[in-house]
């Protein structure tokens, strides 16, 4: 479960729509994001913006996305100064809200392992307010996880945010509580990344699960690139983000998934009197 989750949260990072991205590395070279047609977002030029600014350009931009799609590069790093075992996912993530729930989709359709080839292998992942779907065509199994009761559907961002600090989502106040924030970069080239780190703090809640955080903006159109998260368990989680559509309808059929019948189905209720698994 805790591999099923760390998928789908850190492909849903993306959603914050608006975080962030980080460094760029060898392995992955930071992509390029189409400009905006209409951002909604006040013009001043970045390169002299305060956090609480950028904070609050980034909550600007969430609460008018109503639909998101992209290409999502997921790459796991196990122990980089011991093992440095990496695999590496690509594939898409579809994010919609209407006035009654939000749904998040993850397709990942192909792997590399270390210095392996890349091959197919398709994994996909749906989350629509109730259950978190895991299927694995290549397991032939179907997992669903209860995460709410039928009649009181979570939001995506709230579930996403029991596991994972939402820059954009969370309030500033709440952020500086459990990190210590600060602008690493603020160029005023717009193609150039605006790089936010965040520290977990000694008290945080988060600070079993993680001990920084980098994010890197867009600062043009105030979409995220890419996110890198370093665990307590020291590995590195690796998200970037390219191709990127705001606001375009999506058909309803693209958060229905149909598996054949030939694929075992574990199902696993909601769990009233334990703490939701990460």
């Amino acid at each position: 479960m805790l591999r099923t989750m760390a998928l789908i949260q850190f492909a849903s990072i993306l959603l914050s729509a608006c975080e962030a991205r980080v460094q760029p590395t060898a392995a992955l070279p930071l992509p390029a994001v189409a400009p905006a047609a209409d951002a909604g977002l006040p013009q001043n030029q970045p390169g002299s913006l305060t956090l609480d600014e950028i904070l609050e350009r980034l909550r600007q931009r969430t609460a008018e996305m109503k639909s998101y799609e992209a290409t999502i590069n997921y790459l796991f790093i196990q122990e980089p100064d011991l093992l440095d075992s990496r695999t590496l996912r690509k594939g898409m993530l579809y994010y919609q809200k209407d006035k009654d729930r939000s749904r998040l989709r993850v397709n990942f359709e192909t792997i590399r392992q270390d210095d392996g080839p890349e091959r197919k292998r398709l994994e996909q992942f749906l989350f629509d307010g109730v259950w978190l779907t895991k299927i694995d065509h290549e397991l032939k199994t179907v997992d669903l996880y209860q995460q709410a009761e039928e009649d009181d559907p979570q939001d995506v961002f709230e579930y996403i945010s029991h596991n994972f600090p939402i820059v954009g989502f969370a309030s500033t106040d709440t952020l500086r509580q459990q990190f210590d924030i600060s602008i690493v970069e603020q160029p005023k080239d717009h193609d150039k990344p605006i790089q936010l780190h965040l520290k977990v703090k000694p008290d945080s809640v988060y600070k079993e699960d993680y001990t920084d955080i980098d994010f890197y903006i867009d600062g043009r159109d105030w979409l995220p690139l890419r996110v890198v998260a370093r665990s307590a368990q020291q590995d590195t989680y690796d998200v970037q983000f390219s191709k990127s559509t705001v606001n375009k309808n999506l058909k309803t059929s693209v958060f229905m998934l149909e598996t054949p019948d030939s694929f075992s189905k574990n199902i696993h209720p909601l769990q009233k009197d334990r703490e939701r698994e990460k």
